[in-house]
């Protein structure tokens, strides 16, 4: 989660996010965000798999789409510690501008509360100085924000008519 760790991020001079990043506390804010996604997924009507990303971390239990124990083979793997600039860093502008955004749009479009959305991407835009969700990718600028619940719903399922 590159918004919990911007202190260190901008203090080391390489610093290994998906290792020294992801620390209990930051898990259980990126499971809360998870659950959201979740939320928005059956609120459009999918059903499991959702894919939790808390089985990315699991050592047991059922298969991810990765495996077990995915997580430590990428930070065992020591290939990820590297300098991270919070305002160019694909991390921080994809996964807020793009993918944070749509998230919200989404909530707010479907009635399904996205608070720690909402407030990571509040965050992101502080941090970096830009409207990240004016510049994001929301219903609103992909044009979708007016159909109805149905309409949406068939765009899902078939698509857009060639």
């Amino acid at each position: 989660m590159i918004l919990m760790n911007a202190g260190p991020l901008e203090h080391f001079e390489a610093w290994d996010i998906h290792n020294e990043g992801t620390q209990p506390a930051i898990r259980r804010v990126t499971d809360a965000l998870d659950g959201e996604r979740i939320a928005l997924r059956e609120a459009l009507g999918y059903g499991a798999p959702h894919f939790p990303l808390a089985d990315h971390y699991a050592t047991d239990g059922d298969e991810w789409m990765y495996g077990r124990a995915a997580h430590e083979k990428l930070t065992d793997s020591g290939d990820w510690r590297e300098k991270i600039d919070l305002l160019t860093h694909r991390y921080m502008l994809e996964d807020t501008r793009l993918g944070l955004s749509l998230l919200v749009s989404v909530g707010r479009w479907a009635g399904v509360p996205t608070p720690v959305a909402a407030g990571l991407l509040s965050i992101a835009s502080a941090v970096t100085g830009r409207d990240l969700y004016a510049e994001g990718r929301t219903l609103e600028s992909l044009g979708l924000a007016e159909l109805s619940r149905p309409e949406l719903t068939r765009l899902l399922r078939e698509g857009f008519a060639s």
